[in-house]
């Protein structure tokens, strides 16, 4: 083993417990005493680095023998706990720190909660406390009576698995992965800091970003390393540390997308998410550096020691090799890993860019094995690594299996009526049967087999929603975000006295004219303050500028802060002048726990969503049949998939997959087959059955090849007795991610049901975040046969040009009444942010209909694929106003597509009234779209200033003329909405979407 790795596997056991030791540092804040104390009401002490807290757990704490694991060298001198393991809670506060191991982890606790402390916040009552989502949704309510009990059985929990390492009867590995999975449960459900807006970050997120800064600091130290910089006198700046984000990469989304049927791909997602643990399992248990910070299906990040640019090269070599292995193990080679490590910083908020680089690697294709690495000063360095695995030509006789394009097989070929060869490599064969065995052991969940989801009219919808969480993870939008409004600052005991008067610390500074106060202007009050700060290098006087920033009891700065807190101002905005000291005290700050509590939200709603696609959409579930035959089927293989012909069902054949040599299951769509018994004439399951019933089965044909199987001479009968029916789920989630999602569904109804059902969730969940938020969602609809690779790629492709993630100057499309109001939420920014820092508070204004603000909306985009080049149409570009444009989709000058998402719900109001009561039948319809069209188009020489006024008038007439006496049956919000859809273009929009794509009416 190399040298690195050694002195980590050494001190393996000391990492996870100096790790534990900094999860359950506040435990104490999961008590009703804490979040009383810190209540409106008031009248309890917030008592949570008292041991009381901990009655059970306190003894074991206290063992000596715990406390002589955690050891460490430091400047040639063994470094541990002066007293015992308790000392991670009753000393972490920086006054406290009384060894070097705890100045350290002060640094790491006061870089994840920096923002959480010292500013005037509104407190929740302790009756009405929630925990909000980092958009500024109420998501739980936290009950005070419980509390306490279940903070109880916690404690004893915990104090078994510690007495059982001490007694020798668990191991670390066991005691780290118990302990880990009881607090997040736990302090999951409560908050480290109760006030308003900071109630976004939980306890458990909160203990977890500080436990994920630590471990790569005590793996600097078991490698002998300084975790930080030194000053002059050679005494470690425990206040200057740093960390760098290290990242696995692989071509995740390509490896997903070359499935050719829903089980390949399934499977392929499955091996992803097995990779993920893996290097979860590697980095974070075996050898401890870091946390795992972020992850997705193209690869993941983990936080990582901030040392020298040689030290961090050298374990980074001694630690992708095994890294390289897993992956290549798991993914049978399939899988090309390389590896990104980012410049040490005092923030996390580089991960937007980390993800950047990361995608834009994984895109080239058979990459090497090797680390692009960003030094502390100077530009990128790409280090090789290791050769990638040896591509071998196929051989005489074989060729490129089709599935994964990687192995060679066996050619296949049909003599004689007979397939003879391999259809894919023995390796994508075995994944594809063992997905089928997983399938077959839950069956009434999600279908693997796209007749099943296709809809009556042979037709597939996928949905691709995808999260533009870049300007959230580099920290911009949270300069929109107030943690304390100016208003309740000017009101602060610390900035003006109960008699109306400036403060001591600050009287004689405003007295001598150095500082302006004024509560006519109090931006230009606080500016005057961060400028005087900046301009003065007194630390004396420095201090007690700052503390006016603070809220009584909120704290007082050391002389020696003063430094650390100015460099910290410039690492989370690129910059330390007065716009950025006043973001640091007036906006959220993009700390690693709300980092992660982002993304962790974003894939909250879409599983959400998903449940909703279950629950909802489809709550009355399609239902598949089960048949055996009267006699054995011969030729037939267990698992394998045939399509059969049964006398006088429409429109043909079936499929049926072997359960057993006598039991088959239809695996396709039933709601398409007629049947007429008699008089009667049945559709669906009932026709399926009666028509099995009553003829037998006169033909089979192997899906894969469609060649009739050969030892079968007779038709074949069907049991009568047999038959039973179960219900299936008509969907297929193909990639789940934090931000990218893809999901197989019929086209009719459905799709547009789960689209309604998505916009009631982005509603309810983002109301507070509308425009700063992107959710792109593309529909692409094509028929069952169209390849299933081909559209899997076609959705990775819709919105995922740049052009989309632009902002722009727009007015609010939605009613910012109520919005406005919102003193933390309800300001956005009324020009383009700067390059680097986010947005500045002078141009943050409560939004109003009025007035333009600065953008980022989420946009929606649907095409039918009728053949594989009609993706070639999914291609984007700018409009003179910036907006985005797909310049294969026009009618006449109207480019309507890509719509933004919130005129998606415009969308289907029109649909509506086309189909209402009142409305219009499906020729009228035709003809409508026909007559808007064709005159746009003679219409598209003209220039568009001649066009618009004509049109409009146009539009009207022929709405009026379609309708005839029904127009005015109509309300008058739905001729107005019709009138202004003809000419913006989304009438047609609609037309094409619900008539053409998804074929509903």
């Amino acid at each position: 083993m190399s040298e690195f790795l050694q002195k980590i596997a050494d001190h393996r056991e000391a990492i996870l417990l100096g790790e534990i030791g900094a999860l359950l540092h506040m435990f104490g804040k999961y008590s009703s005493e804490f979040l009383q104390a810190n209540s409106l009401e008031g009248g309890a002490e917030d008592s949570h680095q008292n041991l009381k807290h901990l009655t059970e757990l306190e003894p074991c704490l206290r063992d000596k023998g715990l406390q002589g694991k955690l050891r460490f060298t430091l400047s040639g001198r063994e470094e541990g706990l002066n007293e015992d393991f308790t000392d991670f809670i009753t000393k972490y506060s920086k006054r406290q720190a009384d060894s070097a191991l705890l100045k350290l982890f002060n640094t790491c606790h006061r870089m994840t909660s920096a923002d959480e402390k010292g500013v005037v916040r509104r407190k929740q009552s302790k009756v009405d406390m929630w925990i909000t989502t980092p958009f500024g949704y109420r998501v739980q309510k936290i009950d005070l009576d419980e509390i306490d009990s279940a903070r109880a059985k916690m404690d004893c929990d915990l104090a078994k698995l510690f007495a059982s390492f001490l007694q020798g009867t668990l191991d670390i590995d066991g005691l780290h992965d118990q302990v880990v999975t009881i607090l997040q449960k736990g302090m999951s459900k409560t908050l480290g800091e109760t006030r308003q807006p900071a109630n976004d970050v939980t306890l458990w997120a909160q203990s977890h970003g500080v436990a994920s800064l630590y471990k790569p600091v005590l793996a600097a130290l078991a490698i002998g390393l300084d975790p930080c910089p030194r000053k002059p006198d050679d005494e470690l700046d425990y206040s200057n540390l740093r960390w760098r984000l290290f990242g696995v990469g692989w071509n995740g989304l390509g490896f997903v997308q070359r499935g050719r049927r829903p089980g390949d791909i399934l499977k392929r997602r499955d091996i992803v998410n097995v990779i993920l643990k893996e290097v979860e399992q590697l980095l974070e248990v075996a050898y401890p550096i870091g946390n795992l910070f972020y992850a997705d299906l193209n690869g993941a990040f983990i936080t990582f020691p901030g040392i020298d640019d040689d030290k961090a090269l050298e374990l980074v070599r001694q630690i992708t090799r095994q890294l390289a292995q897993t992956v290549r193990q798991e993914s049978d080679n399939e899988l090309w890993p390389f590896f990104t490590l980012s410049r040490p910083r005092r923030t996390l908020t580089t991960i937007t860019r980390e993800i950047d680089v990361r995608d834009r690697l994984a895109s080239i294709p058979r990459i090497a094995t090797f680390l692009r690495m960003e030094k502390d000063t100077g530009p990128p360095e790409e280090h090789f690594l290791e050769h990638s695995p040896y591509l071998e030509a196929p051989r005489s006789g074989e060729d490129i299996c089709p599935v994964c394009q990687f192995r060679n097989k066996r050619e296949f070929r049909i003599v004689n009526n007979v397939g003879r060869g391999d259809e894919v490599c023995s390796v994508c064969r075995d994944r594809r049967s063992n997905r089928q065995k997983d399938w077959h052991d839950k069956r009434h969940g999600q279908t693997i087999w796209v007749n099943e989801v296709a809809d009556e009219n042979g037709r597939i919808a996928l949905l691709t929603l995808r999260f533009d969480l870049s300007r959230w993870l580099s920290g911009e939008w949270q300069t929109t975000t107030w943690s304390q409004t100016l208003e309740e600052w000017a009101r602060g005991e610390r900035l003006v006295s109960a008699e109306g008067q400036v403060v001591k610390g600050l009287k004689e500074l405003t007295s001598q004219g150095r500082i302006q106060l004024s509560s006519d202007n109090l931006y230009a009050s606080a500016l005057s303050l961060a400028e005087w700060v900046l301009n003065n290098p007194t630390r004396t006087e420095r201090k007690a500028v700052l503390e006016a920033f603070l809220e009584k009891g909120g704290g007082e700065y050391e002389l020696a802060q003063i430094t650390g807190l100015l460099g910290d101002v410039q690492g989370l905005y690129g910059a330390c002048d007065a716009q950025s000291l006043l973001k640091f005290y007036f906006t959220q700050h993009p700390s690693p726990p709300r980092l992660m509590r982002i993304w962790e939200e974003t894939e909250a709603f879409l599983d959400i969503w998903l449940k909703c696609l279950e629950a909802d959409v489809f709550a009355a579930c399609p239902q598949r049949l089960c048949f055996k035959p009267v006699s054995q089927v011969p030729g037939v293989q267990p698992r394998r998939t045939y399509r059969i012909t049964v006398p006088g069902l429409r429109p043909g054949t079936m499929t049926v997959v072997t359960l057993t040599e006598q039991e088959f299951l239809t695996i396709d769509s039933l709601d398409k087959f007629e049947f007429t018994s008699g008089e009667e004439r049945l559709q669906g399951l009932a026709a399926v059955q009666a028509a099995l019933t009553q003829a037998p089965i006169e033909s089979w044909q192997d899906d894969d090849t469609g060649q009739p199987l050969p030892d079968i001479r007779q038709s074949v009968a069907v049991e009568p007795s047999s038959f039973g029916a179960e219900p299936y789920l008509p969907f297929i989630t193909v990639a789940r991610s934090p931000v990218f999602c893809q999901v197989l569904m019929p086209a009719t109804n459905r799709a547009s049901l789960g689209l309604r059902k998505l916009l009631s969730l982005i509603d309810e969940r983002f109301g507070k975040v509308r425009g700063k938020l992107p959710l792109h969602v593309g529909l692409l609809v094509a028929g069952r046969k169209f390849p299933l690779y081909a559209l899997i790629e076609a959705g990775q492709q819709v919105l995922s040009d740049p052009v989309v993630q632009a902002g722009s100057l727009q007015h609010p499309w939605w009613d910012t009444t109520a919005h406005a109001a919102d003193a933390f939420y309800g300001s956005y920014p009324t020009e383009e942010p700067a390059s680097q820092g986010g947005h500045v508070l002078t141009g943050l204004v409560p939004v109003n209909a009025a007035q333009s603000f600065w953008l980022t909306p989420g946009y929606f985009d649907f095409d039918f694929l009728g053949s594989t080049a009609d993706g070639h149409r999914l291609v984007y570009e700018d409009d003179e106003r910036g907006h985005p444009i797909r310049p294969a989709v026009a009618y006449g000058h109207l480019r309507p597509r890509p719509l933004p998402l919130h005129r998606l719900s415009d969308l289907f109001d029109v649909w509506d009234s086309l189909v209402s009561s009142a409305g219009l039948g499906k020729t009228q319809r035709h003809q409508l779209a026909e007559g808007l069209a064709t005159k746009l188009e003679e219409w598209k020489v003209l220039e568009q200033q001649e066009v618009s006024p004509v049109l409009h008038q146009f539009s009207k007439t022929l709405l009026r003329r379609s309708f005839d006496n029904r127009w005015t049956a109509l309300s008058s919000d739905q001729r107005c909405l019709l009138e202004h859809a003809a000419g913006d273009g989304l009438l047609l929009e609609a037309l094409e979407l619900f008539q053409h794509v998804l074929k509903e009416g």
